[in-house]
């Protein structure tokens, strides 16, 4: 009687071990956006001077509802060019799906806005960074995306 409890305590045991190793490789990083945007904006990827934006006005431009983020860190450029960071924490994944939506919508008004009015900008946008991960949403729009891209990848 004592050997089929002492499997039975064995294979709970495995069990466990086996789905909390799967829930572990389910997790998202967690950021924090006000670094990642520093890091993003000293790492040499931008050329132009990238501004603050409230998160009432970021919310606006890409046309997202206020109650889908909890945080975000959003940086525009003077005007003159695309360049852009907009980092976004948002309520869930479904929220974050949403938030990802408005963002690639972002990068074709943008195209469209700057097309004839700055051609030069089209590369920029061609190479627009627009990610999920888990919660988060990273768009960000660079002079050279590749260095954006490494300093993503550090995290």
């Amino acid at each position: 009687m004592k050997k089929p409890s002492f499997i039975s305590a064995i294979s709970i045991i495995i069990i466990a071990v086996l789905l909390s190793g799967c829930a572990q490789k389910g997790k998202t990083a967690d950021y924090n956006l006000a670094e990642l945007s520093a890091k993003l904006e000293k790492s040499g990827a931008f050329s132009d001077i990238l501004s603050p934006v409230e998160a009432d006005v970021a919310a606006q431009f890409y046309g997202i509802e206020p109650g889908d983020i909890t945080e975000c860190s959003v940086l525009c450029s003077t005007g003159a060019t695309t360049e852009e960071i907009g980092l976004f924490k948002c309520v869930s994944e479904d929220a974050a799906r949403k938030v990802k939506a408005a963002a690639d919508k972002r990068v074709e008004s943008q195209r469209t806005a700057y097309e004839s009015y700055a051609p030069k900008e089209m590369p920029k946008l061609d190479d627009a960074i627009v990610v999920q991960d888990g919660v988060y949403v990273f768009y960000i729009v660079a002079n050279d995306a590749s260095k954006a891209r490494e300093v993503l990848k550090s995290k």
